[in-house]
């Protein structure tokens, strides 16, 4: 394996999540990593970019379940994120300026962002009653506590 830059390992860990998450077979997943970076993962490879994949997502949900409010911070930024977005489509979608297609796409991305905020307002009371939870002193469910009826953000 060749050595990668830090652009290419971060693009390698991209398109190994994206197409891990899409259930892509693992050589459909090295050739795409061939072909984006000109450079060859052996399967070993690829097999310790998933662990650290992996250790990584644990890492990051393990600080946000211990952290009274990072995870709460966390959501109202993802909320502030997707209205901004939202305002930036309507001025695409009002705007003179641009063509139909243009419009049209602009349109369609708006619908998608208000399905995904629409799922994020769903999910708060749980976000909200975890975060009273915690202020309490009661535990939040751990993975292996996790029960098939909570939803996970």
């Amino acid at each position: 394996m060749s050595k990668y830059t830090v652009a290419e390992r971060q693009t390698v860990k991209s398109i190994i999540t994206s197409l891990s998450i899409k259930r892509i077979p693992t050589e459909q997943i090295l050739d795409e990593v061939f072909r984006q970076t000109g450079k060859r993962l052996s399967r070993s490879g690829l097999f310790r970019i998933k662990q650290s994949i992996k250790k990584d997502s644990y890492q990051w949900y393990e600080k946000l379940r211990e952290g009274q409010f990072d995870y709460i911070y966390e959501f109202n930024q993802r909320v502030a994120e997707i209205t901004d977005l939202q305002k930036r489509h309507y001025e695409i979608a009002d705007s003179p300026k641009e063509s139909t297609t243009v419009k049209q796409a602009s349109l369609a991305e708006l619908h998608r962002l208000n399905i995904t905020l629409s799922n994020y307002f769903d999910v708060a009371p749980s976000i909200i009653q975890v975060g009273v939870a915690n202020k309490i002193g009661n535990s939040i469910p751990t993975a292996q506590q996790d029960n098939k009826d909570d939803i996970i953000v």
